[in-house]
């Protein structure tokens, strides 16, 4: 007996100590706190792919024709080529597009110009399936504050 009484002294001055120092806890199993719904949405949505096929469109919507041209070009094919898509995946939004010169000339010339440029822009948009009545023209100055719809800006290329 003396043995097991000294055995049993042996085994709990490890066991006094792993208590008094917290290494007892770590025997205990832990589980992890289940996510809330609205953090398993938000990574599911920061993981996805953006899509290809419908685009964000962001206002002032730019573009770029040539210096005095108001014909559309393979410069200004992509851009509207976006915009065409994203207005027909949105068909809730509606656009404001203004035409914008080049600031030379007299000032009938720049009003030519400017309607061109707005004319073209909306043409092609209507080939393309857009609603004309989501459709606007605006010759120069700027979107009326507080406006809804989306501002397509055609206007000249900066360099």
């Amino acid at each position: 007996m003396p043995r097991a009484a000294s055995a049993i002294k042996s085994l709990a001055l490890p066991a006094a100590l792993a208590a008094a120092v917290g290494l007892a806890a770590c025997a205990t199993p832990v589980s992890k706190p289940m996510l809330s719904r609205a953090v398993m949405d938000a990574r599911a949505h920061r993981d996805a792919a953006p899509s290809a096929t419908c685009p964000d469109l962001a206002s002032p919507f730019s573009i770029g024709f040539g210096f005095g041209e108001a014909t559309l070009s393979d410069i200004t094919n992509p851009p509207l080529e976006t915009l065409a898509r994203g207005l027909a995946c949105h068909p809730q939004t509606a656009a404001i597009i203004i035409g914008q010169a080049d600031g030379h000339g007299t000032t009938a010339d720049q009003k030519v110009l400017a309607q061109g440029r707005a004319q073209a822009v909306t043409d092609y948009l209507q080939a393309h399936s857009i609603a004309p009545q989501r459709l606007a023209m605006q010759v120069e100055g700027k979107a009326p504050a507080g406006d809804p719809r989306l501002v397509v800006m055609a206007e000249g290329r900066r360099w």
